[in-house]
């Protein structure tokens, strides 16, 4: 027959189980969530940075485009005005010009490049450390753990309540016939 202190201890044991295995499934989806918030702010920081850079280059290509009309009017007037100089002096005024317009277009350039540079070697791997330090361990279910540790629980509730008996004298066997400490043997001689 069973005992009811260890029929509580067994259910207790049970409910044990149950109970850390909901809070172990609770937590992975925690940390589930915790990183896909993590990856969708990742993405948008990507996107945002991205955007940046495309309406940085084409500001600053915008105004290569503007500085080269502006450079074609100047160069049509002074080709009018082409008669007030003489040989060397108006091809060196030329050559001058373009290598001012060239120096602007490549400096406008290497900018261009310079914050493409920036973009994949300082701002990416900085988006990224940050996705690492927001994203967490996504920690497994331990079955096994779980019901070791509710078998553990009923044990010791097993074992305490044998020892209890045991102290208290109340665990002797009905049925042990011949030894003098049996409930039913009185001492009597035959």
């Amino acid at each position: 027959m069973c005992n009811p202190t260890l029929v509580v201890s067994g259910a207790s044991a049970l409910l044990q189980f149950q109970a850390n295995q909901a809070q172990q499934k609770f937590t992975r989806q925690q940390q589930e969530q915790q990183n896909k918030i993590a990856l969708a702010n990742r993405e948008a920081k990507i996107v945002s940075s991205q955007r940046q850079l495309i309406e940085k280059t084409k500001a600053r290509l915008t105004k290569i485009g503007d500085a080269e009309k502006v450079s074609r009017k100047k160069r049509s007037i002074f080709k009018v005005n082409r008669e007030n100089f003489v040989g060397n002096s108006y091809d060196f005024l030329l050559a001058n010009y373009y290598d001012t317009e060239a120096n602007y277009k490549n400096r406008v350039l290497g900018n261009i490049e310079r914050s493409k540079f920036n973009y994949l070697y300082g701002t990416l791997p900085a988006i990224d450390n940050q996705y690492r330090s927001q994203s967490t361990y996504v920690s497994p279910v331990q079955t096994s753990y779980n019901m070791a540790s509710a078998g553990l629980s009923f044990a010791s509730s097993y074992y305490d309540y044998k020892a209890k008996r045991n102290r208290f004298e109340t665990d002797v066997d009905p049925y042990e016939y011949g030894k003098s400490e049996s409930l039913y043997y009185d001492g009597w001689d035959d």
